[in-house]
């Protein structure tokens, strides 16, 4: 990337990296980045958002050791964004890939932090009520036998 501008806030609980570029061309080649984040595996709720002015910029997000693609970001003039939730590396780093053709004056954008806690809700318990019976029941008879 030529005139490539970078700014980072990295923590191990969340942050973001912003970077700028004047051009960009890998010639449709994969080019793997990597976002230093911790020192072990780790969930994250990453979002990627993109821009450019003209060319191509795409950028895949890798998931786990086995590098996976979990998403695809392609950026626009208008710009784009994707979020998911991704697992580090085993060194515990963010990695995606750029590819890039004729791309000028972009710019991306990443941001995480550790995905959403779920909440447990109770699913409430039915209750039982009495209903009146549509059945007649015949009233009761006492009988009495003498000897």
């Amino acid at each position: 990337m030529a005139g490539r501008n970078e700014q980072a806030t990295i923590t191990a609980d969340l942050g973001s990296q912003n970077v700028e570029f004047v051009s960009s061309d890998t010639n449709g080649e994969a080019v793997l980045q990597a976002l230093d984040i911790g020192s072990q595996p780790m969930l994250l709720d990453v979002t990627f958002n993109a821009q450019v002015a003209s060319g191509e910029l795409v950028i895949e997000v890798l998931s786990g050791e086995q590098a996976n693609v979990a998403f695809t970001l392609v950026a626009s003039a208008e710009g784009s964004s994707q979020r998911g939730i991704v697992m580090s590396n085993d060194v515990g780093d963010l990695q995606y890939r750029v590819k890039s053709t004729n791309a000028r004056n972009g710019s991306y954008r990443i941001s995480y932090q550790p995905p959403p806690t779920p909440t447990f809700t109770p699913t409430p318990s039915p209750t039982l009520t009495a209903t009146p019976s549509e059945t007649p029941v015949p009233p009761t008879v006492e009988v009495t036998a003498t000897p």
